[in-house]
């Protein structure tokens, strides 16, 4: 029977790729009646207008920041503010489509990528330090609460999700860095995003301790 590794779900018949992620499948097919529909083509056409609806307005803004900076110069070329948020904006959709089949994953992600723009903006920008007093922190917890969130409402196994819920605590707990070292200008978003990470992976050493075990010899086959 096919399985689809990223779904872990067996899948009968012979499909081509998994119903739900769209992703490849091994295994052999057991040659029975393909009981999942396949995706509608309209499902695709509407996707595809909807992104060239996007990108073609992205670069009409582009177009008309440009000229409105040539025709008024005396402002600076602000205009390459405009582009730059507009590249980083597609390049984090581009980041987010390649991992949308692992949600979790795909916040961690986030989470990762916003931040690294952010201080890239900050530094560029004088850096006044707005990326490490806010975004940083302000991410990690709301990436904690949803992960959490998401994984209860669709119903997922604790070791789906667990090991990017430590991850992201263990960056929340690295913020305490920060706070010694002096380097932040507000420190209440640091402490705040500390004390709540310390607090999830409390309640994931007590709670789901053996879940995090098993996930943790499954990663580094022990």
């Amino acid at each position: 029977m096919l399985r689809c590794n990223s779904c872990n779900v067996d899948l009968p018949g012979t499909p081509k790729q998994c119903p739900l992620c769209k992703g490849e499948l091994t295994g052999k097919g057991d040659g029975g009646e393909n009981v999942f529909p396949p995706r509608l083509a309209s499902q695709k056409l509407f996707s595809k207008k909807i992104l060239a609806i996007t990108a073609f307005v992205s670069v009409c803004v582009s177009a008309v920041c440009i000229a409105v900076n040539l025709i008024l110069p005396a402002g600076g070329w602000w205009s390459l503010f405009v582009l730059a948020g507009l590249f980083s904006l597609w390049a984090d959709f581009a980041m987010l489509y390649r991992k949308r089949r692992n949600f979790a994953k795909s916040i961690l992600w986030q989470v990762a990528f916003v931040s690294a723009t952010a201080l890239l903006w900050d530094f560029f920008a004088g850096f006044y330090g707005w990326a490490l007093d806010y975004v940083l922190p302000i991410l990690c917890v709301s990436a904690m609460i949803s992960i959490v969130l998401l994984a209860n409402i669709c119903k997922l196994h604790v070791q789906d999700y667990i090991i990017y819920l430590i991850i992201d605590c263990v960056l929340g707990v690295s913020t305490l860095i920060l706070i010694l070292t002096g380097v932040l200008h507000t420190v209440i978003p640091c402490a705040v995003c500390f004390c709540a990470s310390v607090i999830f992976l409390a309640a994931l050493l007590f709670f789901q301790r053996k879940a995090l075990w098993a996930e943790i010899q499954r990663r580094f086959h022990w």
